[in-house]
């Protein structure tokens, strides 16, 4: 059954449910509280009437005779005006269980005694109740045994025993009185609870739904963001004042946040991540389709013209040569596109202890001819043991690659006659070791900084109109892999600082 659309409302339902959570909870606690005064108003009267009991019983125990008669007619006055007080009836009881006097005694109990051959009405023995309490009186509560069972109300009985002067049973005072029916919602009108909850409840309405209002705002917005984004609107965002310009560090040290605020803050930063992947991915398709392009053209056009003879034989062997040129352009674009696909997957490290700094200049050797067109100079401050070398711990053909990407980037982007830095050194922690890449090029702005190590992503599109965007993330994933960090600095030579960390073993 499909829910009514009032209902898909988080704010209407979280409306809806603390309401109903104050209902039973005044509910629950109105009956509590309805038992408790109840119970202690029942406990007070039973007390009172227990009290008397007692003085009826002294002024009477006095005044009967052995036979249980009154000596003195005028304790009638005395004890009517007790019972008027009290709002119960008083029975005074002889030894015999005789009613030898009474203020009243209702129709359906008076049914259910038998008359004594003195013309009292006669008590069983069920009914004497101060015959087993000694010298001291009780109380009832209830139908006095089943004798006012047919009256529908409760009743609360005091007995008192009369005082005999050597011991022994001499009779008793009993006073019944009847309990008024009082319903829950009877009491709740009679204390005025019904007013009392109406108020509280329409404040407590009116708080919980600022309360709802501010819980439920943000999770409205987060939903209309995210069904902006799955119809494929990246530029979405939830807005909510006081944290739009907030930084990541302002938010989560805020006193006033909350987890709400938190999770809009998280969702903004991952559509902005996502918004800018997809940019990175369309750039990146344009690049490679632009770099892909041109060499299979040169190709197509030097192999039609060798083939239709166009080409002179003569030059063949020079429009074979920049062919293969194209060739292995196109090669290395697809291994590095390969090797960023492997990565990603999980590829297995092959680790082993080696010279950091064999690699570094092994790397150096590979590149030099690249770092004589340009006329570059590379500077070295190598960490070095007894025997000349600095081992670390990882797989040596990944950590070439890392090394490789950053030199072939630093190559690149430093003018002619500049320099480049290789340093290594023990960072201090216990087997760290730290290596340190620097360029006298233009360097990277602060701006890019962060973004630098994503996929696809190109920062200056003049330092990077060359590149795929994935050699310094594939970096990146080389050394998290191997638990290792990197990150992107200022050089003391005027250009971009690559850092990256190893372990030592």
């Amino acid at each position: 059954m499909k829910r009514p659309a009032l209902l898909r409302s988080v704010y209407v339902r979280t409306i809806l449910m603390l309401t109903l959570a104050i209902v039973v909870a005044f509910f629950v606690l109105g009956l509590v509280y309805y038992h408790i005064v109840t119970g202690n108003s029942v406990a007070q009267r039973a007390n009172q009437l227990v009290s008397g009991a007692q003085a009826i019983s002294d002024v009477v125990s006095d005044n009967l005779t052995d036979s249980g008669q009154l000596t003195d007619p005028r304790l009638i006055n005395y004890i009517t005006f007790t019972a008027r007080a009290s709002g119960a009836v008083v029975w005074v009881v002889n030894p015999y269980g005789e009613l030898v006097m009474h203020t009243g005694i209702p129709t359906d109990a008076a049914a259910q005694l038998d008359i004594s051959d003195q013309g009292f009405y006669q008590l069983t023995s069920t009914h004497l109740a101060a015959m087993g309490t000694g010298r001291s009186g009780a109380s009832l509560v209830g139908d006095f045994n089943g004798l006012f069972k047919d009256s529908g109300q409760r009743w609360i009985t005091a007995v008192y025993p009369l005082s005999a002067p050597y011991g022994g049973y001499r009779g008793e005072i009993q006073l019944h009185y009847p309990l008024p029916v009082n319903t829950f919602g009877s009491f709740l009108m009679a204390n005025g609870l019904i007013v009392s909850f109406l108020a509280a409840f329409a404040i407590a309405l009116l708080f919980i739904g600022i309360l709802s209002h501010n819980i439920t705002r943000p999770i409205r917005l987060l939903s209309d963001a995210a069904d902006k984004v799955a119809r494929g609107d990246l530029s979405a965002r939830v807005e909510i004042p006081g944290i739009e310009n907030a930084s990541p560090e302002e938010i989560r040290t805020a006193l006033v946040t909350d987890d709400l605020t938190i999770l809009v803050y998280t969702m903004n930063a991952m559509l902005e991540k996502l918004q800018n992947q997809e940019r990175d991915r369309k750039e990146f398709i344009t690049s490679v389709s632009h770099d892909l392009r041109t060499p299979l053209t040169s190709i197509s056009g030097f192999v039609e013209g060798m083939i239709d003879g166009t080409v002179p034989p003569e030059k063949m062997t020079h429009y074979l040569q920049i062919v293969r040129q194209e060739t292995r352009r196109l090669q290395t674009l697809v291994t590095t596109m390969f090797d960023a696909s492997m990565l990603e997957s999980g590829q297995t490290l092959n680790v082993s202890i080696f010279d950091i700094n064999e690699v570094l200049r092994e790397d150096i050797i590979g590149l030099e001819s690249f770092l004589a067109e340009k006329n570059l100079g590379v500077q070295t401050d190598l960490e070095e043991d007894d025997q000349g070398r600095l081992l670390i711990q990882g797989d040596r053909e990944a950590i070439s690659r890392v090394v490789y990407n950053i030199l072939s980037n630093a190559i690149r982007f430093t003018p002619d006659d500049g320099v480049i830095a290789l340093t290594t050194r023990y960072t201090g922690r216990p087997h760290e070791v730290e290596v340190i890449i620097e360029d006298s090029g233009p360097g990277i702005p602060v701006a890019d900084r962060p973004y630098v190590f994503d996929r696809f992503y190109k920062a200056d599109k003049s330092r990077t109109a060359k590149g795929s965007g994935l050699g310094l993330y594939i970096c990146r994933t080389i050394l998290a892999a191997h638990g290792q960090r990197i990150y992107v600095t200022d050089s003391e030579l005027g250009g971009a600082g690559f850092v990256f960390t190893l372990q030592a073993p």
